[in-house]
């Protein structure tokens, strides 16, 4: 499913110190539904997916992975939703 990309965020927990985080993460692009033709059925819409691989603490490469709550989860999934990564085209010569 997907290319595997990176973001970072902030998560900020009330009166604690905010974290940085490091998050790898998968995106697959959905598909517009198709309704057939005499040789092809048809599918319906499919949604863009994201799937967080993982997420550490920033500057910390060996730290355990970081626990997000769940409305932390929905709000980065959200985020990253809206965002999606930009394709990466050659450089123009």
């Amino acid at each position: 499913m997907g290319i595997t990309f990176y973001a970072e965020w902030t998560i900020e927990r009330g009166e604690e110190p905010s974290v940085d985080i490091c998050i790898d993460y998968k995106f697959r692009a959905g598909l517009p539904a198709h309704y057939g033709s005499l040789n092809y059925p048809g599918h319906p819409a499919e949604p863009d997916e994201i799937e967080i691989i993982s997420a550490k603490r920033k500057g910390d490469p060996h730290a355990a992975e970081f626990e997000f709550t769940d409305e932390e989860r929905e709000e980065i999934e959200r985020w990253l939703m809206e965002n999606p990564p930009e394709p990466d085209y050659p450089e123009d010569f």
